[in-house]
């Protein structure tokens, strides 16, 4: 890298804000309600199935056993879920976010790393388990359990209300160009406002002949 390119990076890393950062909120607790939903479920039926009509007693050794056949099910329903919900946790525990006056970075809710400048951003708005999601040309990008989240989709929505009006500043300052005139005036000329020698006139001012 450059001595040049080196200062054009410094420039820009000085010239770039930290406006907020995301406060993450504990995903452990819903994580393990996954396998424990699951654990509630099998004792619930389990319990209901130990009761013997014929005996009118229960045999908890039948219903929490082998013997009750939806326990080769049910059993492994539990483990299959605390693996669920561990890889939820391993991802959601990466979340971070961290918006600036350039861009939006850090990591998903898949733990993959993003990094969107502001000026592909098309839209924020808030999503399930205090998300929040940021819309580019790709797609929506997640970040979830966050405490600000609102605080996010306050400044994020800022970034782009302030760029729209730049963008609309920007586009009444620009002058027409020759043909948009060339275009008006010859209008003009087909309404007989002008006549030709006028619009001949025009045309060799604009084009600078």
């Amino acid at each position: 890298m450059t001595r040049q390119m080196r200062e054009k990076e410094r420039k820009i890393i000085m010239e770039e804000k930290v406006i907020a950062k995301g406060t993450m909120k504990d995903s452990k607790l819903f994580c393990m309600m996954l396998p424990i939903l699951g654990l509630l479920i099998t004792i619930c039926y389990d319990f209901q199935v130990s009761y013997r009509d014929y005996r009118g007693e229960y045999d908890f050794g039948y219903g929490f056993g082998f013997g009750n056949g939806a326990n080769y099910a049910l059993y492994p329903m539990i483990i299959v879920l605390a693996i669920i919900g561990f890889i939820f946790y391993k991802r959601w525990s990466k979340v971070q976010i961290t918006v600036t006056n350039k861009r939006v970075y850090g990591y998903d809710a898949t733990a993959k790393r993003v990094d969107l400048p502001l000026d592909s951003i098309t839209a924020v708005g808030t999503s399930l388990f205090s998300g929040l999601a940021v819309t580019t040309a790709s797609g929506a990008i997640k970040f979830v359990f966050l405490k600000n989240r609102d605080k996010l989709h306050e400044e994020i929505s800022k970034l782009l209300i302030g760029r729209q009006e730049k963008s609309a500043i920007i586009k009444q300052e620009i002058p027409q160009s020759a043909a948009d005139e060339l275009k008006k005036y010859k209008a003009l000329l087909d309404s007989g406002t002008i006549t030709q020698a006028e619009f001949d006139a025009k045309k060799k001012q604009l084009l600078g002949l």
